[in-house]
């Protein structure tokens, strides 16, 4: 089939827009198109969440492409697209090596506190996926809102200059792009789960989730090929998460 990655010359910019995922999903938008947006209304988060955007310079990106179903490991996408964040944020913020990661399977965090999400949307039919990608990073701010102020913070200490914006945008482009290429490529893939989990911020983290209508609690040993999250529980039993439940958390 042919494969449809996203194109540099087919980026937009818009002013507001209620959410860039469902802006991007009109079947008139062609795959490969990307957007950014300097306002959003209705951000779209995992489930029945949203996602706000927060401070004076947020990056509110969506982006659709399209693979076959039988080359790719759908689980695989979001933690790569988030490693493809982060590799963008290190090379235009080379001080956040220290202190940023990945929580899989889709978020970014600045030590303990989030700054970007990723929600990636699919549809299957016949053989192939359609994938939204939305991101949504806070790159700076003066202040978080009181009910976040535990769980969230800004990337950057000082505002962006004329153009980071959009400089930043078109490297994640080709960044989500490098991404998909070595999904693309089982013998590259474990190459970068290693990369993915020396800057994962479970890496060897206790943690308690819930896990077949019952609590657990383990020990993170990495991300397997398929993208689960591999745990040793107290008991000895190795099992695979998925995704993670409401009551997942880091003791």
């Amino acid at each position: 089939m042919q494969y449809r990655l996203l194109k540099p010359e087919l980026g937009h910019r818009l002013p507001s827009v209620s959410s860039t995922n469902e802006w991007i999903r009109d079947p008139e938008i062609p795959f490969g198109s990307w957007v950014i947006a300097d306002e959003q209304t209705a951000g779209k988060g995992r489930g029945q969440n949203v996602w706000q955007s927060l401070g004076e310079d947020p990056l509110i990106f969506s982006g659709k492409i399209r693979l076959s179903a039988a080359e790719i490991s759908l689980p695989l996408v979001s933690i790569f697209i988030s490693s493809a964040l982060l590799k963008t944020i290190y090379r235009f913020f080379p001080e956040r090596l220290e202190d940023t990661t990945i929580k899989w399977p889709n978020d970014i965090y600045k030590k303990d506190k989030k700054v970007a999400g990723i929600l990636v949307q699919s549809e299957f039919t016949n053989g192939v996926y359609d994938i939204v990608i939305g991101i949504g990073l806070n790159f700076f701010g003066k202040q978080i809102p009181e009910h976040l102020n535990e769980k969230a913070t800004y990337l950057c200490e000082n505002p962006l200059g004329e153009g980071d914006l959009e400089r930043f945008a078109n490297q994640l482009v080709l960044e989500i792009n490098q991404a998909v290429i070595t999904l693309l490529d089982q013998s590259q893939v474990l190459k970068d789960l290693v990369w993915i989990e020396e800057h994962s911020l479970l890496k060897n983290k206790v943690i308690e989730t819930e896990w077949e209508e019952r609590m657990v609690r383990g020990r993170v040993l990495g991300i397997d090929e398929l993208g689960f999250l591999l745990i040793m529980t107290e008991t000895g039993q190795k099992i695979e998460l998925m995704d993670t439940s409401p009551k997942f958390r880091i003791i």
